[in-house]
């Protein structure tokens, strides 16, 4: 069988949980580990059989030889994404990123234009695309087995919270929880944000002090005029709660919470079901192994990759026009 030769530049969680994955797949060979860390890289490499690398350009290098690299998945900080994208381009690599690729719109239209000037071709995940529940809904609103969207309800609440340092320092929420499911409804409802409407809060008094949210909820008005609110949420004491709803003239389409499993207990003390999945690791852990899937099918068969670089630009500034609506108590348009 032939199998795509990839490195995985990152150790931290996705960089384990992406490790773990691409080990256990048949159409992967995983070549290295790269992280500047040296003792993260050996110990992580050591688990999955490979070997470590200070650096990308030490992996390149060493597969220079018989067996050259075909592609990279990237699971470093998003700060880092510049520099490893462009020495991954400018060696004709496939890269798998995650999400976001850069900070600003336009440093992500900049990335895209390397990668094709040196035909190295860039993939930027977005799970929600490749999760079955997810997939049938789209897909369903797409074909208009509800008739026309009028209106979508996200709920979004991540387990567990993190710590409070990272809650200070770990970027905008708007930044960072919005974007899988500003990408999935953007899709779903094939249709682009016209405008943008934000506010949050904060639970306790050091984040407000700090300027933090760690709630908030989005407007977004579609230019065919579908209206989504999207709430998200740091923390929910129950588990990982994600659902989304999409209202229509002739239905309803819906993504409904997955449990840790599918046990009900019922007595007379009433009825009884299990906690909801610890985490997005196990949330979608197989829509992040179907995103491997295809990124290998993009190595070994040219297949084309579906999140393209109008999707990536688009669901940046909305998320720039959520943060700057929050500033400013007022509805912010968005120009693509």
């Amino acid at each position: 069988m032939n199998r795509a030769k990839i490195a995985l530049v990152g150790t931290g969680r996705m960089g384990a949980i992406r490790a773990k994955l691409m080990y256990g797949n048949p159409r992967i060979d995983l070549c290295g580990i790269v992280d500047v860390n040296p003792t993260s890289a050996e110990k992580l490499a050591n688990t999955y059989d490979t070997k470590p690398f200070g650096s990308l350009k030490e992996a390149i290098e060493h597969g220079n030889g018989k067996e050259p690299l075909n592609g990279i998945v990237i699971c470093t900080p998003t700060f880092t994404h510049d520099a490893v994208m462009r020495e991954a381009a400018e060696h004709g690599l496939y890269i798998f990123t995650e999400k976001p690729i850069e900070e600003t719109a336009d440093k992500i239209k900049d990335l895209f234009d390397v990668c094709h000037r040196h035909g190295a071709k860039l993939c930027c995940g977005f799970q929600r695309r490749f999760d079955l529940t997810y997939k049938a809904v789209a897909d369903a609103v797409r074909a208009n087995k509800i008739g026309k969207p009028l209106s979508a309800s996200i709920f979004f609440a991540d387990h567990p919270c993190p710590p409070i340092e990272f809650l200070l320092t770990g970027g905008d929420i708007f930044m960072d929880l919005s974007a899988h499911d500003v990408d999935f409804i953007r899709y779903a409802l094939n249709d682009d944000v016209e405008s943008v409407y934000a506010t949050g809060s904060s639970s306790t008094e050091e984040l407000k002090t700090a300027g933090v949210y760690d709630n908030a909820t989005m407007i977004l008005t579609f230019k065919k005029g579908t209206i989504v609110t999207l709430t998200m949420s740091r923390s929910a004491s129950y588990g990982y709660d994600q659902r989304c709803e999409i209202f229509g003239t002739e239905g309803l389409a819906c993504v409904n919470n997955e449990f840790a499993d599918s046990s009900i207990i019922s007595s007379v003390g009433g009825i009884q079901l299990s906690r909801l999945k610890h985490s997005f690791p196990e949330r979608f852990d197989a829509a992040f192994a179907k995103e491997l899937d295809l990124f290998a099918d993009c190595i070994l068969e040219n297949v084309d990759w579906p999140i393209l670089q109008k999707d990536c630009i688009a669901t940046q500034k909305i998320a720039d026009a959520a943060r700057k609506s929050a500033q400013t108590n007022e509805v912010v348009r968005v120009f693509y």
